[in-house]
């Protein structure tokens, strides 16, 4: 099966990574995967790094369609079995070409697209991006709240296939390692629909002594060390930016913490089971599937008291030298159901309905 993945390629995000794990893990099936950009950018380069076959078709700009022949001529001269794309962009341009490709057009709905948007520019991407996956020939969703959402848009559950992030678990298992100091760290980026904000708030509210970073780069950087400086927290917070690699972040933590309003199944949380650190997660979209009282702490997103309460028990844990139970219970969990392999199977058995209908 030959198939064809597009992304517009400035992604850096966890998008990015399940691209490329998807395309790994596919590697042991009898997929012969190529990733399609429409830029030299941060997806490209990872896929590279990994490897992995990679086509990059420029755009002069957002809304160039003059790659719309080229791409049409490329997808069909290659007899591409799928079109597999990611994002609003990849999704808007093969909405255009649908007609003239004679491969079947299958997408994955990354994150909530009521919320990928904002201003009046938004709602005229989400209109787009709306009727993009409404033309669609399968979907692939990872937050399982979304499917209420495709039923008001009439969408048939047969198109629907609702599947996980997945991390490679090629590398040594993760050993104990309890921090001088009690560390905690956060990666994402820093924008309004994660709320660091939440978390400096209860930092401030905290009686222990701790060390917290924050990896991420993003719109909200000034604002957020300005709140961390009226906090009184200029000492014990870091803000570090952007790191394409970030496991010896993970490595000096004792717990990792996300914070969001809205999620899927975040890549940080599988970054962490990698590195065998327990995380304070706030209870949105296919968190509770991972993360549960064996592997680390739930909390209500906003909730300041639960995030506090959470805080103080992790504290405990590590006193009492206790954290890496919950540690190795999120790797081995983890490991058996979240690995790349695992994720190829199930996307390749949505595209073989896909090829059916």
């Amino acid at each position: 099966m030959r198939v064809l993945h597009i992304n517009a390629g400035n992604e850096d995000g966890g998008a990015r990574t399940y691209i490329i794990n998807l395309m790994k893990g596919q590697e042991t099936t009898d997929t012969e995967a190529t990733l399609m950009t429409f830029e030299e950018g941060p997806v490209a380069r990872m896929a590279r790094d990994n490897g992995l076959n990679v086509v990059v078709m420029p755009q002069r700009r957002q809304i160039d369609l003059s790659i719309l022949t080229p791409l049409v001529s490329y997808i069909n001269s290659h007899q591409i079995d799928i079109v597999h794309t990611h994002g609003p962009r990849a999704n808007f341009i093969l909405s255009l070409i649908r007609k003239r490709i004679d491969a079947t057009w299958v997408t994955t709905v990354h994150s909530d697209p009521r919320i990928d948007f904002s201003g009046l520019k938004g709602k005229v991407f989400l209109k787009l991006n709306v009727r993009a996956l409404k033309q669609a020939d399968f979907i692939f969703y990872m937050n399982p709240s979304l499917a209420n959402y495709f039923e008001s848009l009439r969408i048939p559950k047969r198109k629907l296939c609702e599947v996980f992030n997945a991390i490679d678990f090629k590398q040594a298992i993760p050993e104990p390692r309890r921090q001088k100091k009690f560390s905690l760290l956060m990666v994402a980026r820093l924008v309004a629909v994660k709320n660091h904000e939440l978390m400096l708030n209860a930092l401030s509210k905290v009686d222990f002594d701790y060390r917290m970073i924050f990896v991420g780069d993003g719109p909200l950087m000034p604002e957020l060390k300005q709140k961390a400086n009226s906090l009184g927290l200029h000492d014990r917070v870091k803000f570090v930016g952007f790191h394409e690699n970030t496991g010896d972040y993970y490595d000096e933590c004792d717990v990792s913490v996300l914070t969001s309003n809205s999620e899927s199944l975040p890549t940080v949380y599988l970054e962490s089971a990698l590195h065998g650190r327990p995380v304070i997660a706030t209870n949105v979209g296919a968190t509770d599937k991972v993360i549960n009282e064996n592997t680390g702490w739930l909390v209500e997103p906003g909730n300041e008291g639960q995030l506090i309460t959470a805080l103080n028990e992790a504290f405990a844990e590590y006193q009492s030298d206790e954290l890496d139970v919950k540690g190795m219970e999120l790797y081995q969990d983890t490991k058996e159901n979240y690995s790349i392999e695992r994720l190829a199977e199930a996307v390749n058995g949505g595209y073989k309905t896909a090829l059916k209908a």
